[in-house]
């Protein structure tokens, strides 16, 4: 993959800041780890113009251009816990076009494992990795999470060149760029990797990461210690039967969407210009999203609202929308959409 592992360079910070603003506002452009505002911070380039500034409590905004080989950084816990559940929101300032990703973002030794969640990523899918091992999907957070290990070789790593496994899990669909905020329960992720004999060992840290490589972008992100959006670490459904109306139309008719509950089909309809409700019923629980599949010409589709034994949920009250045409791409706004203009997904969280 084109990411590398990364050992994380301390270096000492200088004289102390004369006040509490200029301590929050510190910038780094060279490779650092440290505490800022009672949270663990790391920033580590191999390169180029990349720079991060430590704003106050969890907050930190970074930029870099395509003169930048790889780099990193964010802010979070040292050390990490499988226990942790994490929230963030800001803005993601990348693009389908740039190799970057957002990401939870940690390390651990005894085994020596990197690993990423990630939320978000551009041009290049973590999931892609040469000679990776796939392991299955599972649901967390009201999404689908999409597991694969990779091996490095004699690589970077916190502990000097080694040979290591990485683990990724990858959320699809992912988020969006531009405005952007989520909630990552971890222990869903450990379980489930551990399941699969993908083990962690002793945490070191684990950070709210901005990674970019040979690209341009920007990111102002805050984490914090977040409540649980709830989930599943198994793929298994459970749950009594539920009945599930779409309410939707087409533009130009003969669009087709589906519903899926844990990323398992439920039912598929043909649209008409008319709004009218499509009915289903499952058993099925976990993420819920309505997925629009054979976009062209000018076919869009329009979903007012999903109702789930007789509660509804708006679609502008959605967790993304992977399908509305935002800032001139495909999923490249903050969604809060009813329309899908692509091939693309609307999530509605847990059922």
């Amino acid at each position: 993959m084109k990411f590398s592992g990364k050992k994380i360079l301390s270096t000492l910070i200088g004289a102390a800041a004369l006040c509490v603003t200029a301590v929050n506002a510190q910038t780094l452009s060279s490779n650092s780890t440290g505490t800022n505002n009672g949270f663990y911070y790391t920033f580590w380039k191999d390169s180029g113009s990349a720079s991060m500034t430590l704003q106050s409590g969890g907050r930190y905004t970074s930029q870099w251009t395509s003169n930048t080989n790889n780099w990193v950084g964010g802010k979070g816990w040292n050390p990490g816990t499988s226990s942790r559940v994490v929230s963030y929101s800001g803005n993601y300032g990348a693009s389908n076009s740039q190799n970057s990703y957002l990401a939870f973002y940690g390390w651990t030794r005894n085994p020596l494992i990197e690993y990423y969640i990630i939320e978000s990523y551009g041009s290049y899918n973590p999931a892609s990795c040469s000679g990776g091992t796939d392991y299955g999907s599972f649901t967390s957070d009201g999404a689908t999470y999409n597991v694969r290990r990779c091996l490095r070789t004699q690589q970077p790593s916190i502990d000097g060149t080694q040979t290591f496994y990485q683990y990724f899990s990858v959320r699809n669909p992912k988020k969006g760029f531009g405005n952007i905020s989520g909630t990552i329960t971890f222990a869903n992720h450990a379980n489930f990797w551990a399941s699969k004999g993908l083990n962690l060992g002793t945490h070191d840290y684990q950070v709210l990461a901005t990674e970019g490589y040979q690209s341009t972008g920007s990111s102002d992100i805050t984490v914090s210690a977040g409540t649980s959006g709830g989930g599943s670490s198994s793929s298994a459904p459970s749950g009594g039967s539920k009945t599930i109306v779409v309410r939707a139309r087409g533009v130009a008719g003969g669009e087709s969407i589906t519903l899926k509950v844990n990323n398992t089909t439920v039912q598929t309809w043909t649209l008409s210009t008319t709004m009218t409700n499509y009915t289903a019923t499952t058993s099925l629980s976990g993420g819920s999203l309505v997925e629009y599949t054979n976009d062209s010409g000018n076919r869009d589709v329009q979903i007012d609202y999903i109702s789930v034994n007789g509660s509804v949920r708006q679609s502008e009250a959605q967790s993304y929308n992977t399908g509305v045409y935002q800032n001139g791409a495909c999923g490249g706004g903050n969604g809060m959409s009813e329309w899908l203009h692509c091939n693309g997904a609307i999530g509605y969280g847990n059922l």
